[in-house]
């Protein structure tokens, strides 16, 4: 009896262990999708309860990319590489939530900054889909 409660105890110990170590070197992530994109990549975020029409757009003629999708509630839409761009140059987005109302503007650097800075992607965070209130913001992407 003695045995089996030590052997039991053991493994209890050991996967503790190799949780906590694989969860502070991030290889046990939360999320089922790859956080590093690259330059120019497009993230929607619906953090909403209600499933919501997309529409985004490059403001600049020279670009012909469009974005029209529907993001279900508490989902995220990923757009790889969206819009390439020539190092230090500022491409605008303009995303439009549902059917009217004022697009919402944003501008990025898909190839980054010059002097090496790095790439970036364009996250649109919906907090309500009802209200149409959301947030753009640049992060880090991959080169």
């Amino acid at each position: 009896m003695m045995r089996n409660r030590r052997q039991f105890l053991a493994a209890v110990g050991s996967t503790i262990s190799i949780a906590s170590v694989s969860g502070c070197l991030g290889v046990l992530s939360s999320s089922g999708t790859d956080p590093r994109y690259p330059g120019g990549t497009v993230v929607i975020e619906n953090k909403g309860d209600q499933s919501l029409a997309v529409s985004i757009t490059i403001v600049e003629d020279e670009y012909d990319a469009t974005i029209e999708t529907s993001v279900p509630a508490g989902e995220t839409y990923v757009r790889r590489e969206f819009v390439d761009a020539d190092a230090g140059e500022v491409v605008t987005l303009s995303a439009r939530l549902g059917e009217s109302g004022d697009p919402a503007t944003f501008e990025l650097l898909p190839a980054g900054g010059e002097n090496n800075a790095r790439p970036e992607i364009a996250r649109l965070a919906v907090q309500n889909a009802v209200e149409a209130s959301a947030q753009w913001t640049a992060e880090r992407g991959e080169r």
